[in-house]
């Protein structure tokens, strides 16, 4: 029994001695070792939590940085102890700050030769003394990785369009802070004009105080502004009224505004707020914030009874009665309050207009005064009190909308419309700018016509139209946000074998 183990002990002990003789004299790599990671690796996997699967699937690099493919993991079909090289024809690139360094347990000896464009399957150092390779060997297969990411027509989204911009003619009468020290005259029509020697009404009265004083719009035609002081008093004397907010009238030369009105541009228009004056005198800075009260209901479509009383009524009916005024603006609403409160007497009826706005405040204008010469005149009234048909469709075009305005739909941008030029007005409006010890430069741009206008707006329209086309071709919808989760945005791995040129 003894003989029969030492015989089985010295047959195993020759057999390892060839097995090992064979190995040493083969160059052929392992094939468990070009298939599976090294043990070193497993033992990290599995101290992670990484399952062996996850290794399979190589890591795909951040598309927003760019050097992600430096730092990836490599494949699973590349053995880890083993370098790969990108090929001669895709000259390499330096890693990234991001790139990883290689591991102790995974780096390749320095030792070690590698072929370009191929994995090296030369052992480490320990079996470095071996048989050299015979001829009939195969060439090594070269491996090239590739990452293609597919681009999306279409995906910066479209710039905003840009505009000219013009020196408008509200730019410059909006520059005057001192009336033209001219004749007074209202030059051109209640839209398009502009105001020679204007006088200010004076910011407190016994009847009246100023509003907003940092607007500078308390400047009107002489005839105008003794008519408005005129109506203060008679209001207060004749009516109750307590006083008069007075609101904006025009500007030191008139012209058009920057905000707020189409016309006010002769001095032949005021406002007056339909809120009684305070006893006291108010502030400057209560001039600025105090709010006028609405004269509507919540509907919108009527006077509030609380608010819109006799009392107003009666202002509106005085302001009506002068001979100068034309023409008086109201809301719908307050004009049908009118028409139903008016009683026997509505010959004043007729001056009487419904205009959008006019809420808060009523607009009076007088006309042209006699003798003055460029003042363009409007169609006088037809007489009609106009409480018929006429403030019924004017009702239907200001029913409030019962939500926030639906949003555009994307689409072409459209141009802006031209403004108001200086050539737009009489020509004796250039004369009302430059006068005086402090006139207002004119310059070139300024003097630009209509048709010029139109013609850089229709330029610009046509470049902005090819922008447009340009960022919407190729039939992409949508935002970048949303662009940027399509599929095409994956990258995509491209595995191609070839044989190696050396």
């Amino acid at each position: 029994m003894r003989a029969a183990k030492v015989l089985a002990l010295a047959v195993v002990c020759a057999l390892a001695a060839i097995g090992s003789s064979l190995v040493q004299a083969s160059d052929t790599p392992s094939l468990f070792g070009f298939i599976q990671p090294s043990q070193a690796e497993s033992a990290q996997n599995a101290a992670s939590g990484q399952s062996d699967d996850a290794s399979d699937v190589p890591s795909a690099p951040d598309p927003g940085h760019a050097d992600g493919a430096q730092g990836s993991t490599l494949p699973a079909f590349v053995a880890r102890p083993h370098a790969l090289t990108q090929s001669d024809s895709e000259p390499s690139e330096p890693p990234g700050d991001d790139a990883e360094a290689p591991s102790s347990d995974t780096a390749a000896p320095a030792a070690a030769s590698t072929t370009t464009g191929s994995v090296s399957d030369k052992p480490e150092a320990a079996s470095a003394a071996t048989t050299p390779a015979k001829s009939s060997k195969k060439p090594p297969v070269s491996i090239n990785v590739k990452i293609k990411v597919e681009p999306i027509p279409g995906l910066t989204a479209p710039k905003k369009p840009t505009w000219p911009t013009f020196v408008g003619a509200k730019q410059l009468f909006g520059e005057a802070k001192k009336p033209a020290p001219m004749e007074a005259r209202s030059i051109g029509s209640y839209s398009r004009g502009c105001l020679a020697g204007g006088v200010p009404l004076p910011i407190d009265g016994p009847a009246w105080q100023e509003m907003r004083l940092s607007r500078n719009r308390n400047w009107g035609n002489p005839v105008l502004i003794a008519l408005i002081e005129r109506f203060a008093k008679d209001a207060q004397k004749l009516d109750g009224w307590p006083g008069l907010l007075v609101g904006d009238i025009a500007q030191p030369r008139g012209g058009p505004m920057v905000t707020g009105h189409a016309s006010h541009q002769i001095g032949l228009d005021a406002d007056f707020w339909l809120t009684p004056m305070p006893k006291k005198r108010l502030t400057r800075k209560e001039r600025e914030t105090l709010d006028a009260t609405s004269m509507l209901d919540d509907t919108g479509l009527k006077v509030d009874p609380k608010v819109f009383t006799s009392k107003q009524v009666a202002l509106i009916k005085r302001a009506a009665s002068y001979p100068e005024v034309e023409r008086i603006f109201v809301h719908p609403a307050i004009k049908k309050a009118l028409c139903e409160r008016a009683g026997t007497d509505r010959a004043w009826l007729g001056k009487v207009r419904p205009w959008y706005g006019h809420y808060y405040h009523f607009h009076m204008r007088i006309k042209c005064p006699p003798g003055s010469a460029g003042c363009t005149p409007q169609v006088p009234p037809t007489g009609d009190d106009g409480c018929g048909k006429e403030v019924t469709q004017w009702l239907a075009k200001v029913i409030p909308a019962k939500g926030p305005p639906a949003p555009r739909p994307p689409g072409p941008p459209r141009a802006p419309s031209p403004p108001i030029m200086l050539s737009d007005l009489p020509k004796e409006c250039q004369a009302v700018l430059a006068s005086g010890p402090d006139p207002i430069k004119i310059p070139t741009a300024a003097l630009m016509t209509r048709v010029q206008v139109k013609k850089a707006l229709a330029k610009a329209a046509a470049v902005n139209m090819a922008l447009y086309k340009a960022s919407t071709a190729g039939g992409a919808k949508g935002s970048p946000a949303e662009l940027a989760k399509s599929p095409a945005l994956r990258p995509h791995m491209h595995k191609s074998a070839t044989a190696d040129p050396k």
